[in-house]
């Protein structure tokens, strides 16, 4: 019995992984937080009387709003660049058992990768609202135009996704990361479209538990 509390147990080795991956998710969330009060406070008074009240959706209030989130979450979000950058880094110091000092790993590349890793996640973000707008603008034209906006938002999310684990791993130019980004997507679509299955398993959970799944969310929704 003793031998499975030993620190060196498996149990206890991946006991302490599962904490670390909690840390630096709540690290990387914490980063996340001007973002997600930006979006609230322009999306709340949109969205909040028809998920709450049962009112019937504004559509020109509504677009709006999305207009002056995406705005000034350019800004809010640009933080996150560095964060995930230094998210991912961590994250594969753990799964190498590389490196224990999590924290300061962890914000030694984001400063390493801060510059890089705004400028990059202002371009995801500004990429990702002028689709949303388009996809709003058009939503009375016919189902080509809005399946096709679908189409390239799920194609630029799954490029997205290689972003800042490749700016973690390799030295480039913002050009050559995005770049290799694509390339990445499209060589290894199989891996992916798993990628992109995962990613989407905290809106998954919170959209059938809402609320109950914040706290799970909050320790382990980035990560």
């Amino acid at each position: 019995m003793g031998k499975i509390f030993d620190l060196e147990s498996p149990l206890m080795r991946a006991l302490t992984r599962l904490a670390d991956v909690m840390w630096v998710n709540i690290l990387t969330l914490i980063f996340a937080i001007p973002l997600i009060f930006e979006q609230v406070l322009f999306l709340g008074p949109a969205l909040g009387p028809v998920l709450f009240d049962g009112a019937e959706l504004d559509y020109n209030y509504f677009l709006s709003a999305v207009l002056w989130a995406w705005i000034f979450g350019i800004i809010c979000s640009s933080i996150l660049g560095p964060a995930c950058t230094a998210m991912h880094f961590v994250l594969l110091k753990i799964v190498r058992d590389e490196d224990s000092y999590i924290t300061k790993t962890y914000f030694r590349s984001f400063k390493e990768n801060f510059k890089q890793g705004m400028i990059l996640q202002i371009i995801k973000f500004a990429i990702a609202g002028i689709l949303v707008l388009d996809f709003f603008i058009l939503n009375n034209l016919s189902g080509i135009y809005r399946y096709a906006i679908i189409a390239l938002s799920a194609f630029l999310y799954m490029v997205s996704l290689y972003v800042f684990p490749i700016l973690s791993k390799f030295v480039n130019t913002n050009a050559a990361t995005l770049k290799n980004s694509l390339l990445m997507a499209i060589l290894a679509f199989p891996k992916t479209i798993l990628m992109t299955i995962i990613s989407g398993i905290p809106l998954v959970v919170f959209y059938f538990f809402d609320l109950k799944a914040v706290p799970v969310l909050i320790l382990l929704g980035f990560a």
